[in-house]
């Protein structure tokens, strides 16, 4: 830098300096007027409710003091929501003041307007913030003007504002290192993202469980975080491309883009376990947004089927299996479900799928009586509409049967001789009037008490037998005999296929309320829970997001069939492929690029310095192991080590091997790639590297998978030769 160019970077410096301790004691007035404003609000809203309590006269003495009152009651009403309402937009504004504190901007862009005015500044932050004179000093990194920030180069471009492209030229794009109200450093830039900015959030220590990007969301991520156009987004991402992260960043943008329409109710987030389930929890809110309905696969089949199903860990054994039994890889194909949708006639012709509904092991609605009430339906409409007629007169019938129960003196009897404590237990309240008009009112009561639960299961259609359609079905695609679990827990499997079932042919379950549907690790779906999805979520917008290369489970899909299978929406999927890695060191990326099974057509690009090349060393023994595991720590300063083994049964093992007492001397940690995928650790160890160990094309992804989770030290060992995969 010469000296002209120095003086010109400091000037500009104090320059930026005076304007972020401006805005920064702009939010130190904001967060204390705010927070004074809250606690006040709270006060004198109780003090009103206090007061309200005593104004309001409630007589109801007469139909106009009735009217009156009710008029009275439901105007203070209207000034408690009122209240309320502001008092919660001054918590939101609060929080997002208090969260920009840490650092009020990290960018800032200058355009012109092409008007022969002077180009205007705007300066970029997670949250957007003004004064009470609605004067902008940091706009929303999801605001229209930001993506001129995060997209375009300078020079001549342009951004969309509710349709309408406005035409700009971008002067300058310059991007801050700030602590609180101190400016450590900033860059100018031609591009989107500054590497020395983006390398040093990288290089920020990896104990949180996912870095916080949006200071440098990268131009290829930035298009799909706010791409609107496509409503089924697919992005096949290389490991440490920021996927997760991208998919946190697109449900913020959209929950801003669409805040008049949606709020996080109509979000689902798919996570690929219950560890992310937890973790995506806590990223949300840092971006200042409440979390949608977030859960996994399992969980979310679990919500919607009254079945005992298979648990999280069973779940991941299962699918970490090389043996898939032959009935498993039937009821995952799409051709299975496309047999299902064809299966109407075949499910008519043997009228045996309808259960007696029970009561204490005694029959009170049979199914010859459900049999008959289907038989009044029209022949000529689809099955699921003569199943819900057929619940509809069978709910009729039972009511007409409550209510003649409800009649018979027995019961009249036992209602009038109930004790006072029994009457509050069914009442609420005890019986004062004994008239037969009275009591007829609370036989019936009684009667729907008693019978609730058969109520519930004529209403809750369970009735049908919903296990026997599913066995005629299959039988009937491959004549042979499907074998459930003897213990009658249902794998996810089989509980999706039922799922998909019950909502083709028995009712469809209410999910439209959901108007954007994100997967994570998309590649460890099957083909029948894709076809699930699309036919759940109909009208939903879809982003899914994995890698072809971590396909590490028997249970995957190509990406090609995901495309496949969303045929049926009559829409185009848009594929986005991420190839800049950005987590591990240049060493580990290059090395796991070799694993890749598709480097032929594109190529990992590692984003971060070379650092360490990864080292392979032979161990044959227990006592070899430690000896190395000594050497790594010291070599580490201490530092964390995780190794990360094939399977879960690997991992005990070599538990039981080094036992805890080294583990915890050591700081070493034991984890199976099942449960590793997704996470990141600073120094890793792949145990057991060996041929025998990795030799298919799956072992190759896992492999694949293992090296993608070191950021800066890799280890790999093996015992007699080492997996060709990592042969030169």
């Amino acid at each position: 830098m010469t000296q002209n160019n120095l003086h010109d970077y400091e000037k500009e410096f104090a320059k930026e300096a005076e304007y972020l301790d401006f805005v920064y004691k702009k939010m130190l007035q904001s967060r204390d007027s705010l927070d004074a404003f809250v606690k006040e609000a709270r006060e004198d809203g109780l003090a009103f409710v206090q007061k309200m309590s005593e104004d309001v006269r409630v007589d109801f003495s007469s139909f106009s003091d009735n009217m009156d009152t009710f008029s009275t009651i439901e105007m203070k009403n209207r000034e408690i929501d009122q209240m309320n309402s502001r008092i919660i937009s001054a918590e939101k504004l609060l929080e997002n003041v208090k969260r920009s504190l840490d650092a009020p901007y990290f960018g800032k862009v200058d355009v012109d307007f092409l008007e022969d005015e002077e180009a205007e500044s705007f300066y970029i932050g997670i949250n957007s913030f003004d004064d009470d004179n609605y004067a902008k000093f940091v706009y929303d990194w999801r605001s229209p003007v930001a993506e001129l920030f995060y997209n375009n180069t300078t020079g001549e471009s342009a951004y969309e504002v509710s349709g309408n492209m406005i035409e700009v030229e971008i002067d300058k794009r310059r991007q801050f290192v700030i602590d609180k109200d101190t400016l450590l450093k900033f860059f100018d830039t031609s591009v989107s993202i500054q590497d020395d900015v983006l390398l040093e959030a990288l290089e920020q220590d990896s104990s949180s469980l996912m870095q916080d990007i949006t200071s440098t969301i990268q131009s290829e991520q930035n298009v799909i975080i706010r791409d609107t156009k496509h409503p089924i987004i697919l992005v096949n991402g290389v490991a440490g491309s920021g996927k997760t992260s991208t998919i946190m960043q697109r449900i913020a943008y959209l929950l801003y883009s669409f805040r008049k329409e949606i709020t996080s109710d109509n979000i689902l987030i798919l996570s690929p376990n219950e560890h992310f389930v937890s973790y995506i929890s806590n990223v949300l809110p840092s971006l200042g947004e409440k979390t949608p309905l977030n859960m996994t696969l399992l969980q979310f089949v679990g919500r919607h089927l009254s079945m005992e199903l298979e648990d999280e860990q069973t779940y991941f054994n299962r699918i970490s299996s090389h043996e898939v039994p032959k009935q498993t890889e039937i009821i995952r194909s799409a051709s299975f479900i496309d047999f299902i949708n064809e299966s109407e006639e075949l499910i008519l012709q043997h009228m045996d799928f309808f259960n007696p509904v029970l009561r204490k092991d005694k029959e009170i609605v049979s199914t010859e009586k459900i049999l008959k009430a289907f038989e009044q339906t029209p022949d000529s409409s689809p099955l699921i509409a003569r199943i819900q007629a057929t619940r509809q007169l069978l709910s009729s019938n039972w009511e007409r049967r409550m209510t003649k129960l409800a009649q018979k003196p027995n019961v009249i009897d036992r209602v009038m001789s109930l004790p006072e404590s029994l009457q509050q237990k069914f009442f609420k309240e005890l019986i004062t009037d004994d008239s037969p008009q009275t009591i007829n009112k609370y036989a019936k009561r009684y009667v729907h008490i008693q019978y609730s639960q058969v109520t519930r299961d004529v209403r809750g259609l369970a009735w049908i037998n919903l296990q026997g359609i599913f066995e005629k079905i299959y039988f009937a695609y491959t004549q042979e005999v499907y074998q459930f679990n003897p213990d009658g827990i249902l794998n996810i499997d089989e509980a999706v296929v039922f799922i998909y079932i019950y909502n083709r042919f028995i009712e469809k379950l209410s999910l439209t309320n959901m108007r954007f549907v994100l997967v994570d690790e998309v590649q460890d779906y099957t083909e029948a829970q894709i076809r699930l999805l699309v036919s759940l979520f109909p009208k939903s917008a879809f982003t899914m997001v994995g890698d072809e290369n971590q396909a590490i489970f028997n249970a995957n899909i190509k990406f090609q069939d995901i495309i496949n299978n969303f045929s049926a929406r009559s829409e185009n999927v848009e594929l986005y492929q991420l190839v800049n890695s950005y987590r591990s060191s240049g060493s580990i990326t290059r090395l796991f690029n070799r694993l890749a099974t598709n480097n032929d057509e594109w190529e990992i690009v590692p984003i971060r310095p070379a650092g360490n090349e990864p080292k392979i060393i032979k161990v044959e023994t227990k006592a070899d192991n430690i000896k190395l595991l000594e050497e790594i720590h010291q070599e580490l300063d201490g530092k964390a080590l995780t190794l990360i083994t094939k399977t879960m049964v690997e991992a005990d093992e070599l538990e039981q091997l080094l036992g805890q007492e080294l583990l915890d001397r050591l700081n070493l940690t034991i984890i199976p790639i099942s449960l590793s995928k997704g996470l990141e650790f600073d120094n890793v160890l792949i145990h057991n590297a060996s041929n025998d160990n990795y030799h298919t094309q799956r072992d190759k992804r896992i492999l694949y998978t293992a090296s993608s989770r070191a950021m800066k030290n890799l280890y790999i060992t093996f015992s007699d030769s080492l997996t060709e995969f990592l042969q030169a």
